[in-house]
């Protein structure tokens, strides 16, 4: 994938924490600028002084909640127009356990707000960018429950079912282009 993206910027979003600040920090590892997408900006800006001093990367961070459509437009934005960006790791999601019939409908709605249509927003976003510039690299995240769904946990098993989906046919919607998608599928995590 390296060659798809070059020396391009990075766009990871959920990277405040876990899976996303991994991301980050690899990426700045092996020389990648960043751009750090969170609702959190004091942990963003925390993980930004650490990326900074220990590898020596640009860090642009930028707050934002994407279950809210305003900031979604923001980011997606970002991602079509800002030709320094050649890599989206669409991270960002939350999780929801029980069963729906006992669900706070709000709450799945919000967690489908980010999970599904944040992430599809991104990838079009970044989709219609890399695409036009000639190359570049979308890694949705999904999980292991999108091919072996959780008993009481349908509306999160559902959206990540949607990610491995959405990823799949994206690739080959793609294809030729330059642009790669990838759908990665972890397992629990804390």
């Amino acid at each position: 994938m390296n060659e798809q993206i070059g020396n391009g910027v990075a766009l990871v979003t959920g990277a405040s924490s876990g899976i996303g600040a991994t991301y980050a920090e690899h990426l700045a590892r092996r020389g990648h600028d960043l751009l750090l997408v969170a609702r959190d900006r004091q942990r963003l800006e925390a993980l930004a002084d650490r990326l900074r001093q220990a590898h020596g990367v640009r860090v642009e961070i930028l707050r934002a909640d994407l279950s809210e459509r305003d900031d979604r437009l923001r980011v997606e934005r970002r991602l079509r127009d800002d030709a320094s960006i050649a890599l989206l790791v669409n991270n960002a999601g939350v999780a929801m356990n029980g069963p729906l019939a006992d669900a706070d409908m709000d709450r799945a709605e919000r967690m489908i707000a980010l999970n599904v249509v944040a992430l599809t927003r991104l990838a079009a976003g970044a989709a219609e960018g890399f695409r036009r510039r000639g190359g570049g690299a979308i890694v949705n995240l999904g999980s292991v429950v999108a091919l072996a769904p959780e008993l009481f946990n349908a509306v999160y098993s559902a959206t990540k079912a949607y990610v491995l989906s959405l990823s799949q046919s994206l690739q080959h919607e793609l294809a030729g282009s330059g642009v790669y998608v990838q759908a990665v599928l972890p397992g629990v995590t804390r």
